[in-house]
């Protein structure tokens, strides 16, 4: 590895972020697009104040920086990134491809995802896209292409944020299409399609690919191979578009960050295989300010930010500073919770307190969420909050790049979420996040470190391991396989096991069957059991 390319590692570009900034990153999304041209002085003005040194822009503003097609205004975008950088104020900048502009849908319309029912997602809300469909791919590649070569040696980028909390599923003819190609990719030939998913149950059987599409249909009683394998090609198509966004920017500026923001629990994204293509973890993080025991479920997600990439400090990239408009009833943060909730992700590896957002909207479905500053103005109790906890991480530089980790690991995995919710097995009532939380309670009330890992990690380093409702294993018959090393006790008595009970599925979601399955046999020094994907 040449010097170069050891300075372009993920940790690298972190600290020298880090550096940049003076510790921790400190501040949140900005949209000065929503405002006349004088409030951004102002804005300014307040962000010094507050001891803001980093705010995310572009997020939602392709409509403005492309106002049609092929006609790009950077203007704006220069102005308020040249006045950020005379303030001292770096810029996450964000790709705005989560929100196509109403122009590209006209022409269009298939870009707009389809639901499961059959029903058109339509336009007025934002991740209104298939991310398979080709325009949306171009047009969305060509203006990370544009951002990357007007603003690669702007001296107020810091950091590049990509999309925005990815996570439509489409089940459309274009999602249709590549599909299929991920299963070709993946099977080779029909015939092991047919045995993997095993379609001579309920006379399923495919002759030709074209018949091959998304499990489209809004009754649970249907093949459950199926529906796995479009989570996983769900969660990988995101996944590519991803990085066909990042490996553009990274062509631009080799030395800087590249993220997309994470969300609490969510279903559709393997962050397993999302996390080991990021520079670091970021996550979005709205805990119920009615809910007395919502830290417990937030300390799960710190834990498992800290973890997607072996104990690297992590980024919120997303919280509230008062109210969070998306609970049924929408009440506001008491008085320290924005602060206590804060050091709550400092103190599990977080080297990041960002908000959304900067200024509260005036109107849009956001219109209730509490900003930095909020409607009332900077005389508030918020904003007197908001400074206070600006100066006081200025303390805390010396803490940015330190990791922790545990003696007992955890458990999380995508391939088991996806297969143990899909129904009709013996317990279809389970819900996998809140097992992994009422597991991990224990250990947080113990005060006990937990680290999270996947069915292929290496757990030798740990004195115990907890898997909860871990349903989709392989025998040693399974191809493709991926390894799960157990120990049935810490590190110096090393004896590995592997336990083939009833429980364990083939990755295609078939039993393993009988003979010579044996349930519950337990093989001493046998080599570790796999997992296939």
């Amino acid at each position: 590895m040449t010097s170069e390319q050891r300075t372009h590692t993920p940790g690298h570009r972190l600290k020298r972020l880090h550096e940049r900034l003076g510790g921790i990153a400190y501040g949140g999304d900005y949209n000065p697009e929503q405002w006349p041209r004088e409030v951004w002085d102002e804005d300014v003005r307040l962000m010094k104040e507050a001891g803001v040194n980093l705010v995310t822009l572009a997020v939602f503003s392709w409509s403005r920086l492309e106002t049609a097609d092929g006609v790009y205004d950077f203007g704006w975008l220069d102005e308020i990134m040249d006045l950020l950088h005379a303030n001292g104020i770096g810029v996450d900048l964000a790709t705005p491809d989560a929100v196509p502009p109403a122009w590209l849908v006209a022409r269009h319309p298939d870009i707009l995802p389809v639901l499961a029912d059959g029903s058109t997602f339509g336009f007025g809300s934002r991740q209104h896209f298939d991310v398979s469909h080709p325009a949306y791919r171009a047009k969305s590649l060509a203006m990370a292409e544009k951002m990357g070569e007007r603003y690669a040696a702007h001296p107020a980028l810091c950091m590049w944020h990509v999309n925005n909390e990815y996570g439509p599923v489409s089940y459309g003819p274009h999602a249709d299409r590549a599909f299929r190609e991920w299963l070709q990719a993946k099977y080779g030939s029909l015939e092991e399609l047919n045995r993997a998913w095993s379609t001579d149950v309920w006379g399923q059987v495919y002759s030709d690919w074209a018949q091959v599409n998304a499990p489209a249909q809004p009754r649970p009683w249907s093949n459950p191979s199926r529906r796995l394998d479009y989570h996983r090609f769900t969660s990988d198509s995101m996944l590519a578009h991803y990085k066909a966004e990042r490996d553009i920017l990274r062509r631009h500026t080799p030395d800087l960050p590249v993220v997309t923001n994470f969300m609490r629990f969510y279903k559709n994204n393997d962050y397993w295989a999302w996390a080991a293509e990021e520079d670091a973890a970021a996550l979005d993080i709205y805990p119920d300010p009615r809910e007395a025991e919502a830290h417990v479920a937030a300390a799960l997600n710190f834990d498992l930010m800290r973890s997607l990439r072996k104990g690297q400090p992590w980024l919120v990239m997303e919280q509230a500073t008062a109210a969070v408009s998306q609970w049924s009833v929408n009440v506001s943060k008491l008085p320290g919770k924005m602060r206590l909730g804060s050091y709550q992700a400092i103190a599990q590896g977080a080297d990041s307190i960002l908000f959304f957002q900067w200024r509260q909207a005036k109107g849009g479905t956001e219109r209730f969420h509490s900003g930095m500053v909020n409607h009332a103005g900077p005389d508030t109790r918020v904003f007197r909050e908001v400074c206070e906890l600006g100066r006081e991480l200025k303390n805390l530089a010396g803490i940015t790049g330190t990791r922790s980790t545990g003696k007992v690991a955890l458990v999380f995995d995508w391939d088991c979420w996806w297969a143990l919710e899909l129904g009709n097995s013996p317990r279809s009532d389970l819900n996998y996040a809140q097992e992994v939380l009422r597991l991990y309670r224990p250990f947080f009330d113990a005060n006990i470190t937990v680290d999270f890992v996947d069915t292929t990690s290496d757990l030798s380093q740990y004195s115990l391991v907890v898997l909860p409702a871990t349903y989709l294993l392989t025998d040693d018959a399974a191809p493709a396989p991926r390894g799960l090393r157990l120990r049935r006790r810490p590190p110096g008595g090393k004896l590995p096991f592997r336990h083939r009970g009833p429980g364990q599925h083939h990755p295609a979601g078939r039993l393993p069957g009988c003979p010579p399955h044996r349930p519950g046999r337990v093989e001493r020094g046998a080599a570790p059991a796999r997992r296939g994907r």
